[in-house]
């Protein structure tokens, strides 16, 4: 048996990360895989890459770390761009580099990881509708993807011309074979789905069953540590709520 934890969206927050790790190490895990956004929004993002380069064995590139490496990229929102600027005031020319080096798209142990959509990777479509899915599945060549990005845990396959979308608990499940699906593992350090607690995939690659695992962490110091940063407010807030 081979058991695979799937992490997303650190987002610098290293109190869900240890949280997360420590729960990880409690399974009989094989290997980590992380599917992007180690920083941004959060206060720790130098702790929390290096947590992800000693650990996973597999690390795909996110929108954040796409923007935190490369200066030249335009920002969006305030709210974003304080995070990416905290990131690479704090992170050594040899993280960015690092983060500069990671690709988009990883096939192993016969499942693709990617960040959003495989549809343009670079461009980190969101896929959150029927036609956005669509294209997705056009370039998903495997019977599982695992992604992130939309901070909410999600189950996606075709059924016929339409696609079945199924939010995750923490109910473990087979898939199955026959049918390609993908898999939002949800967030480590912001999630969007209305529950704070940090969130990521289990994966039993032999009875290919699959979990989400739910894991509380201390919100508040993670809440102080970007208050002291002097990062967003909203950034702070939004952890307690999870949205």
């Amino acid at each position: 048996m081979s058991l695979i934890a799937l992490i997303s969206d650190i987002h610098g927050n290293i109190d869900a990360l240890k949280a997360v790790m420590a729960d990880i190490d409690a399974q009989t895990v094989t290997s980590i895989h992380c599917l992007g956004d180690i920083v941004g929004y959060g206060a720790a993002p130098s702790e929390c890459l290096t947590i992800v380069r000693s650990r996973c064995e597999t690390t795909v590139m996110g929108n954040h770390d796409l923007m935190t490496a490369n200066p030249g990229v335009r920002l969006a929102s305030e709210r974003v761009a304080a995070g990416i600027r905290y990131a690479q005031d704090n992170l050594s020319e040899q993280d960015l580099e690092w983060l500069r080096s990671l690709p988009l798209v990883v096939t192993a142990h016969d499942f693709t990881m990617v960040h959003a959509s495989l549809a343009n990777p670079k461009e980190f479509a969101y896929l959150t509708t029927d036609e956005e899915a669509r294209l997705h599945f056009q370039f998903q060549e495997t019977g599982v993807c695992f992604m992130g990005h939309t901070h909410v845990p999600q189950l996606i396959f075709p059924v016929s011309d339409d696609f079945l979308w199924s939010d995750l608990t923490d109910q473990p499940f087979r898939l199955d074979e026959r049918i390609r699906c993908a898999i939002n593992v949800g967030s480590v350090g912001q999630p969007r789905d209305h529950d704070p607690r940090a969130s990521y995939g289990l994966f039993d690659t032999s009875r290919r069953h699959f979990q989400l695992r739910r894991v509380p962490y201390d919100i508040e110091k993670a809440q102080k540590r970007i208050r002291e940063a002097g990062l967003p407010e909203e950034n702070a807030v939004r952890l307690e709520v999870g949205v």
